[in-house]
Order: C-alpha cells, then structure tokens, then sequence
C-alpha cells in the first residue's frame, strides 16, 4: 500500500499533496491529517509555510516537521490562517524564537506559545471572508493579467 503523502507550500500557497515518490525512512514516523487542520513548516516558518488541510487531502500523511492542530471552536480558521500570514507575526515571532538564523525549526510548543490576538468569533468570521474574498480577487485579477500577456 502506497500513503499518501502532503506538505506544506511557502508563503501561505497552503497544504498540497507530495508529488515526489522517494520514500522515508523506515524509521520515519507519519500522521494522518484531517481536513481542517492548521498545518505548517517547521523548517519554513519564516517563509510563511501555512495552511489549512482541504477536504480533497482528507487522510493524507505528514511527518512531525509539519506539525497540524484542530482548530478551537472559538476559533475561525480563515482568520486564523491569515493573522500568522502576516509578515510582523511570521517574522517577528520566528526570529525571537530559539534556534540558529540559518535553520530554525520552530517546534510546536513555541509555534503555541506565540501570542495572536483573537477577537470575538464574529469579528474574526467578518475579517476572515473579507480577506478570503480579497484573495479570490487577487488571484482572479492575475489570472486575467495572464490571459492578456499571453495573447
């Protein structure tokens, strides 16, 4: 049986399916990971490896490097996922934690200690779709800008 493997892309482009097909090591433990969960890198912390586990990639694996969480229910994940993709959270909060500048690898119980500040669950709904929406607007205005400077 082959598993299926996922990580997490640099700079918030989220959680993808492995496309290479070497193997671990036998020795090499990995985690099923649920659709949903907040997952990042913890060697890529610094360029914003962050994302949320689509339902697409629902029992997919991961080894400890990429860490995932259950989001608490008082918790949006849009929101969530955006406020740590901000550039003073991921940088400032990855370069104050322990380890050298070259390969810091920012271990789950420092990721958790860092502080995010979380207002009530609507304001957080409200701030989540107006940046998932942004999103969407920018990626489709690239995609148009595309089109034409590839006619």
């Amino acid at each position: 049986m082959v598993a299926k493997k996922l990580t997490v892309k640099l700079w918030g482009k989220g959680v993808v399916p492995k496309e290479e097909t070497i193997k671990g090591s036998i020795a090499t433990k990995y985690y099923i990971r649920k659709e949903g969960q907040f997952m990042y890198g913890k060697l890529d912390f610094l360029h914003a490896a962050f994302g949320i586990v689509p339902k697409l990639l629902d029992g997919y694996e991961s080894t400890l490097d990429s860490p995932a969480f259950d989001f608490l229910e008082n918790i949006d994940p849009h929101f969530f996922l955006e406020s740590v993709l901000q550039k003073n959270f991921y940088l400032y909060q990855g370069m104050i934690a322990n380890g050298s500048r070259k390969a810091k690898r920012i271990h789950s119980d420092t990721f958790l200690k860092m502080p995010i500040k979380i207002p009530k669950v609507a304001e957080q709904q409200k701030i989540g779709i107006f940046f998932k929406h942004l999103d969407e607007l920018i990626t489709l205005h690239q995609c148009r800008s595309n089109r034409f400077l590839n006619t």
